[in-house]
């Protein structure tokens, strides 16, 4: 990248000056994208992926955000969301960003970088996918955009966003790039575990009858595990006997997977953080594996399970 002086006189400014007038601000950012050599492809992401803040700005990954509402947070200071939900009994309302969110941040990296690649969530779940492809319709420059549905969703997706992020550092072609992750997305795994089904009897995804069978099973010690499957639709994958630990049963599943091949781990956690350590310590004792990133379960899937969700996604590799 070269930089002139001038320029980098001009974009040192523009820092100073954001505190006094954003508008101006834009324009110098402008001015400065136009003055230095663009970077092959930029990664836009929505924050169901869960990636933590540090990896975001590690890697300069651009991000949008889901619509996420619930004023009874803000009066528990200190508690999460799900500490909250269990204590109020509370419902967040959540939906997917609109195509003009998308639009925006592609108008943004389109100064910074030749090409866009869009990871969003199994479009099976969530309208993201369809926003992301309206926007790029709306985009005055639609060929230099790339979409792919990672057919997962909260940690899952964010393993193979951080697969993504590998690919483009090996200075791989934007097409070299969606076609690795096409042939690769089989060997991402998701594996839920629900405390209980009052959340989503709540909001009527699941009928009263289904979750007192859901009840009778844990308590004979018979775990139904949800996940993602290869249509991209949440549902029931298995069952773990004997067991009523969350730690035990998606521990268990990981071994299985482990036996593949090496194995790269993401957790995310609710209102059981300990649980998520705890989980991660077996992992790279007991696996070998490594753990890319613990984080909170994203509002759009926790509003619907509730607190006491555990989940944990896997990517296996030569």
């Amino acid at each position: 990248m070269k930089i002139n002086l001038k320029t980098l006189f001009y974009f040192s400014f523009s820092i100073v000056f954001y505190k006094l007038n954003q508008q101006n601000f834009d324009f110098l950012v402008c001015f400065f994208s136009l003055n230095i050599s663009k970077k092959e492809i930029g990664l836009i992401i929505d924050d169901i992926a869960t990636l933590p803040q540090k990896i975001i700005e590690k890697y300069q990954i651009g991000m949008v955000k889901t619509k996420f509402f619930f004023p009874e947070l803000k009066n528990f200071p200190g508690k999460n969301l799900y500490q909250v939900m269990m204590e109020t009994k509370a419902h967040p309302k959540t939906s997917a960003p609109p195509p003009g969110d998308y639009l925006k941040a592609y108008k943004n990296f389109s100064k910074i970088f030749k090409k866009i690649l869009v990871i969003t969530l199994s479009k099976s779940l969530s309208a993201t996918w369809s926003s992301a492809r309206q926007a790029k319709i709306l985009f005055s420059e639609p060929e230099k955009i790339t979409i792919i549905d990672s057919k997962q969703a909260a940690a899952g997706e964010g393993l193979f966003v951080l697969r993504a992020k590998e690919l483009i550092e090996k200075k791989l072609k934007i097409e070299e790039v969606e076609k690795e992750l096409l042939e690769e997305r089989k060997n991402f795994k998701l594996f839920g575990f629900i405390k209980t089904t009052y959340w989503v009897e709540k909001i009527g995804r699941m009928s009263s009858w289904q979750g007192k069978v859901f009840h009778l099973l844990k308590n004979f010690g018979v775990q139904p595990i949800l996940g993602i499957k290869k249509s991209g639709v949440i549902g029931l994958t298995g069952f773990k006997f004997w067991t009523k630990e969350a730690l035990t049963v998606l521990f268990n599943q990981l071994k299985k997977e482990a036996e593949k091949g090496k194995i790269k781990v993401a957790i995310n956690y609710t209102d059981n953080f300990a649980v998520a350590l705890k989980l991660k310590e077996k992992v790279e004792k007991d696996l070998k594996g490594e753990v890319a990133f613990i984080s909170e379960v994203p509002p759009i899937i926790g509003a619907n399970s509730g607190p006491g969700t555990l989940i944990v996604a896997s990517f296996i590799y030569d």
